[in-house]
């Protein structure tokens, strides 16, 4: 049996990813349809609330005030992405940004997972009580506007809010965004036409270090109007930098003729509730501290004018006004070419598969995705890419103080996601870049890669999730095979191939988490993953003569290829599903026992047997099984009836019945909706299309060509692809519609690169994620292994050294334990040896092998028993 996880990597489950949310302010909340809902919103503390609890999350919904007295983040529906494309510039554009609908959301600073305000956004009002905000704060409100996010080139990551009173008040505004490649600020192109004479202000709500606790705000003199301007209170720690120390952020706001009017307050000012509730501007506040409302006036009537937000690092808020006022002083226009010349240039290194190259539709929306997977790459850690510049269900997520929310961080397994796509595009540095970071910067001396981590390495989340550790392994193989990039050029060395190799090898096939971060034991996803890593790390010990590493590698991948079927299949089925067919995932060996498995976030108790997702196609998709495998086929089949849904875009699937990780029936967000589902998600639908793909199939519906058209109807007008989309056709209070993204991470990198690789794979006629050594080795079943019987000693043993000793028909034999290995002789067909142990718990592990020649015809036979050394060295 594999060894267990520790303890201290049992973590919190990243489904219930959005951090300690503490406990928010009881507030007056508008409600639908003008009646009122009093309720608090009381979000769960500790990060592992939903899924290892099963409990659910909230006691009521967000829907908060025009001021919002207690400060929440925003949606996770993001609408548009921005940086400078200058990430291997010896000095870059620091700054990032998202949208969502009418409004400017989360700009980051000095580092993509750094938010430091929750919305920037425009208040039109007649100052006699018309008042509109141009976010749609509330998908609950019916309010007499439209707003729509426009990319306005295909490529570039530029975008353009449009907003327009459908009523009798007559106004429009249209809002440019571009990211300044000389400095650290965004520009803001304004032009808003007004037929009558509305005053147009710009709103922001700092939450400066990622929370409001320790904000503090100024207005500052600014040529002949005024500039806003947010600090971090200097308490030492709340932002860290590359190595570890502490600083602070400050933030300003500007506009190309200054504000003529201007007030920092906190959400209880008067002149802030007076501006937002009402639309009349008092007697202004100077400066504040806390939850604050920067509010300027841009003008009255029809306006054209520049806004900038600008960031600075240890230094003073004047100095932010500064780099805002620079950034306004080289004009739109300047800054506007610059920043696109940048994605131009990007583009250079990429290629446009020809599934896509001229539809109108296809083109823009894969080139978007591409620069979306290198957007939401740090520049100060190359290589880390974030899972979303986002805070899924953002609105029910408290942000009172600095805490690790949304998802600000790097899974292994989601950037192996964007490695697949960035090496399919051609954009090989990027690819070399995540692997770099992903075995040089997150594993610990044993080789260990946590559930996730902060981008400077620290672990965030530290539970065993044994696929975030093979799939570098696999990374560093597709470098190595398609790129030449081995040791002798790349950042890591085999000894980081081989502590890694080590630790799955000793740990695999059960795994403390499977790739939805929520259960234990035997999954077929995850399995595939081991045996994929180790077949690659085993290719790659070989080149570098480390014979006796590669046997062990692919002795146990072979193992666990024969085996996954065994243990993750079930023979009897349950629910009235036609076996055999792989399950989710199994608590032990024996898939028919009839376990019953208490679902995360709040999901019901299911028997195992009934609890189905598709993990088993990356059995496939790797190379490790055939696509006509009878069992595979048999698996589709309960999959499509179980967790398939026609939706008016196309096919899609949910991870597994049963899933608590979505919205609630009404369509409020998971962070504080009782009775949560998780809804739809178009990876899977890009998965199909590989495994299609594949299998050569003859299914219209299904063919990959109409899924990667499926897969671009799920983005939404940003061109951002969701992690989730709405199931059904029932009208919800949120107005989610049937196959449209939801609150969920958008965008989700696995979504974008999935998009990207699958177009890749079109046209390569295969998918384009499968090692080619994994598929040599087990395309139409594996080499002929050789007899192998072993005698091990008892399982708890007083020495330092036992005896292991066997029966083979093989060339050679070899013995691992936890501290050596060794190659033993064979006499008369048998062996006999003697072994050293470590102190404590050793996986002791035997491999025979057939003969000597490649290992692609190697036939291997493994034996496996854990000993424990009480009195060894």
């Amino acid at each position: 049996m594999s060894d267990e996880s520790p303890a201290d990597r049992r973590r919190p489950t990243r489904r219930a990813l959005l951090g300690s949310l503490g406990s928010a302010a009881t507030v007056g909340l508008a409600g639908c349809n003008g009646q009122s809902d009093s309720a608090g919103t009381t979000a769960s503390g500790g990060t592992g609330t939903g899924a290892d609890s099963g409990t659910g999350t909230a006691t009521a919904t967000p829907e908060l005030d025009p001021v919002e007295l207690a400060p929440f983040w925003t949606t996770g529906e993001k609408y548009g992405l921005g940086t400078v494309a200058d990430h291997a510039a010896d000095d870059p554009s620091r700054v990032w940004f998202t949208l969502t609908e009418g409004a400017l959301t989360e700009p980051r600073f000095p580092r993509v997972d750094l938010m430091h305000f929750r919305t920037v956004d425009f208040l039109v009002t007649d100052g006699e009580g018309y008042v509109v905000r141009t976010h749609n704060a509330n998908r609950r409100d019916d309010e007499a506007v439209d707003r729509q996010v426009v990319p306005t080139e295909d490529d570039a990551l530029l975008y353009r809010h449009e907003v327009a009173a459908t009523d009798d008040h007559d106004w429009s505004l249209a809002v440019e965004y571009a990211a300044d490649p000389a400095g650290d600020a965004i520009l803001l192109d304004i032009a808003f036409d007004a037929a009558d004479a509305f005053d147009l202000y710009l709103v922001a709500r700092p939450a400066i270090s990622s929370a409001v606790s320790g904000d503090a705000g100024v207005r500052l003199e600014d040529g002949d109007g005024y500039a806003l301007a947010a600090q971090d209170a200097p308490t030492g720690g709340a932002v860290r930098d590359e190595d570890g120390d502490p600083y602070v952020v400050a933030a300003s706001v500007a506009a190309a003729d200054g504000f003529d009017w201007a007030t920092v307050g906190d959400v209880e000012t008067e002149s802030a509730k007076a501006l937002v509730e009402q639309g009349r501007a008092v007697e202004p506040s100077e400066s504040a501290d806390g939850n604050l409302v920067l509010a300027g006036r841009l003008g009255s009537g029809s306006t054209e004018t520049t806004a900038a937000i600008g960031f600075v690092q240890d230094a003073a808020a004047e100095d932010a006004t500064a780099e805002a006022r620079r950034a306004l002083d080289r004009g739109y226009d300047t800054v506007r070419a610059d920043y696109r010349a940048s994605w131009q240039s990007f583009f250079e290194d990429v290629g446009i598969p020809e599934s896509v190259a001229g539809d109108d539709t296809l083109e823009p929306q894969y080139r978007t995705a591409a620069m979306a997977l290198r957007a939401v790459e740090d520049k100060t850690f190359h290589g880390a890419g974030i899972a979303s510049p986002s805070v899924p269900w953002g609105k029910g997520v408290i942000a009172d103080e600095a805490r690790d929310i949304g998802y600000n961080f790097v899974w292994s397994r989601d950037l192996y996601q964007s490695f697949t796509a960035l090496d399919a595009m051609g954009h090989a540095d990027a690819a070399i870049a995540a692997t770099e970071y992903l075995l040089t910067v997150q594993p610990d001396d044993q080789g260990f890669l946590p559930q996730n981590t902060y981008l400077d390495g620290r672990t965030r989340w530290g539970g065993e999730q044994l696929d975030n550790i093979a799939f570098p392994l696999v990374m560093a193989y597709q470098l190595r095979e398609r790129h030449g990039h081995g040791f002798e050029e790349a950042a890591y060395d085999y000894a980081s191939i081989k502590a890694s190799a080590d630790y799955v090898a000793k740990s695999g096939p059960e795994t403390a988490q499977e790739r939805w971060e929520e259960e234990g034991g035997f999954s077929p996803s995850t399995i595939a993953a081991e045996i994929a890593g180790l077949a690659c790390a085993a290719r790659l010990a070989a080149d570098e003569g480390e014979r006796e590493d590669a046997l062990v590698y692919l002795g146990l991948a072979d193992r666990w290829r024969d085996g996954v079927s065994e243990w993750c299949a079930t023979t009897t089925g349950a629910d009235g599903h036609e076996p055999p067919y792989y399950v989710r995932v199994n608590d032990d060996r024996d898939p028919d026992d009839g376990a019953d498995r208490g679902l995360a976030n709040g999901g019901p108790t299911l028997d195992e047997r009934a609890v189905i997702d598709a993990g088993f196609l990356e059995l496939v998709r790797l190379g490790i099984v055939d696509p006509d495998d009878d069992l595979i086929r048999n698996s589709l089949a309960v999959v499509d009836e179980t967790i398939r849904v026609d939706t008016p875009n196309g096919p899609a699937w949910y991870r597994y019945n049963g899933d608590g990780y979505g919205e609630g029936e009404s369509g409020a967000p998971w962070s504080v909706a009782p009775n949560t589902k998780g809804r739809l998600w178009p990876i899977f639908t890009g998965e199909r299309a590989e495994y299609e793909l594949r299998a050569g199939t003859d299914s219209e519906d299904l063919a990959p060509a109409n899924l990667l058209a499926t897969m671009a109807r799920f983005a939404n007008e940003g061109r951002m692809i969701p992690e989730q989309v709405w199931d059904r056709e029932d009208a919800t209070a949120y107005g989610w519609e049937f196959g449209e993204g939801t609150g969920s991470a958008t965008p989700l990198s696995w979504s974008m690169a999935q998009f990207v690789r699958l177009a890749w794979s079109i046209d390569s006629g295969d998918p384009v994620e499968t090692p080619e050594f994994v598929r040599t080795r087990y395309a139409g079943g594996s080499p002929s292994a050789p007899a192998l019987d072993v005698t091990f000693p008892e399982s708890v043993v007083d020495s330092e050294t036992v005896s292991v000793s066997g029966t083979t028909d093989a060339a050679s034999v070899i013995i691992r334990t936890g501290a050596e290995t060794t190659r033993v002789p064979i006499s008369d067909g048998g062996f006999d040896a003697t072994v050293t142990l470590v102190e404590g718990r050793n996986t002791v592990t035997v491999v025979a092998a057939s003969g000597d020649g490649p290992l692609e015809s190697v036939g291997l036979a493994t034996a496996r028993a854990t000993i424990s050394a009480t009195g060894g060295s």
